[in-house]
C-alpha cells in the first residue's frame, strides 16, 4: 500500500470538502431555500453602445433594412 503524504491528504480533504459544499448548495437551491442572485441583461441599446466603446476601430455590420410594402402578411 501507498503511504499519502500529508499534503496529499490535504489535496484529497479539500476537494471533497468542496464537492460537499457544492453539492449543499444546488441542493438547497433546487429546494427553493437559497436564492442566488441573477444578473438582469442588457437593453441592446446600452450592450452596443458598450461594444463601440470597447472596440471602437470595429466595423459595424447592419442587417439588411426590410421593405415593409414588399413584405407579405401571414394572415389569411
Amino acid at each position: 500500500m501507498a503511504r499519502r503524504s500529508s499534503s496529499g491528504n490535504l489535496f484529497v480533504g479539500c476537494v471533497a470538502g468542496g464537492l460537499v459544499l457544492i453539492g449543499i448548495t444546488l441542493y438547497l437551491r433546487d429546494r427553493g431555500l437559497l436564492r442566488l442572485p441573477e444578473p438582469t441583461p442588457k437593453a441592446p441599446a446600452q450592450r452596443a453602445e458598450d461594444l463601440a466603446k470597447k472596440y471602437p476601430d470595429a466595423e459595424v455590420f447592419a442587417a439588411p433594412e426590410v421593405d415593409k410594402k414588399k413584405v407579405k402578411s401571414q394572415r389569411p
